[in-house]
């Protein structure tokens, strides 16, 4: 089925942050999105809520989450730079600007053992059964070498066609589904991305699309609700 049938006019989004400027914000806290997270280890598996190697929705308060599956078709409408420095819970520290001096300091620090600094790109993504708007951040090792094939589901904005000599479109819908890895004694799953063969259309309205984006772009939040204690220490125990 041809992705043309995706219901939302694609010309009419802003120009994507990292290829214009980076956002000018450091906060402490993280983003006001509900996070979308692939699950390799920790308390939700250990508690029976979700598989291995299956994405959920972690819940406010950190004790809960909601299992998607194994397999989700998502649409990828944005993505920027975050370097996240999560050493103390209780005052995560969240940088979207590369040029930061801050933002330097946690992308060196990720290269420490247990430093529980992370980053890479950060999208806004829109999943198909759920019909939610999550961010994907994908701050591993393992992530960022997978980002670059979510990347290319992206929108491709008129200006940016221009300058790459490419056509504009709209994003292509993406099918998000995993793959184990063992190496020596260490195991854990990372994201697989690839081309969904039916399209995403059962979108909002554009208004609502377009606002989520401008949220996405700009908003940040105060509070750690969402960062466990798993994840910290996941981030500790593994820079794969």
């Amino acid at each position: 089925m041809s992705q043309e049938l995706i219901p939302f006019d694609f010309n009419a989004l802003p120009a994507p942050i990292m290829a214009t400027t980076d956002l000018k914000e450091i906060t402490k806290g993280i983003d006001y999105l509900q996070r979308l997270q692939l699950c390799t280890k920790g308390k939700y598996i250990d508690s029976g809520q979700i598989s291995p190697g299956h994405w959920g929705v972690p819940q406010p308060g950190g004790e809960a989450i909601v299992s998607l599956g194994g397999s989700i078709d998502i649409l990828p409408l944005r993505v920027r730079a975050k370097a996240l420095d999560m050493s103390n819970n209780d005052a995560v520290i969240a940088v979207y600007d590369r040029s930061l001096p801050e933002f330097k300091r946690i992308v060196a620090t990720s290269e420490e053992r247990d430093s529980s600094c992370m980053w890479g790109p950060s999208f806004l993504i829109y999943e198909r059964s759920s019909a939610q708007f999550f961010e994907l951040f994908l701050g591993t090792v393992s992530g960022r070498m997978e980002s670059d094939k979510l990347v290319a589901f992206l929108p491709v904005s008129p200006a940016e066609a221009k300058a790459t000599g490419g056509q504009a479109r709209g994003p292509l819908a993406c099918t998000a589904t995993s793959r184990y890895i063992r190496k020596a004694k260490f195991a854990w799953h990372v994201p697989v991305f690839s081309r969904c063969s039916e399209p995403i259309t059962n979108l909002p309205t554009n208004d609502v699309i377009l606002k989520e984006i401008e949220r996405f772009d700009k908003a940040v939040s105060e509070g750690v609700s969402n960062i466990t204690e798993d994840e910290a220490a996941a981030v500790k125990s593994r820079k794969r």
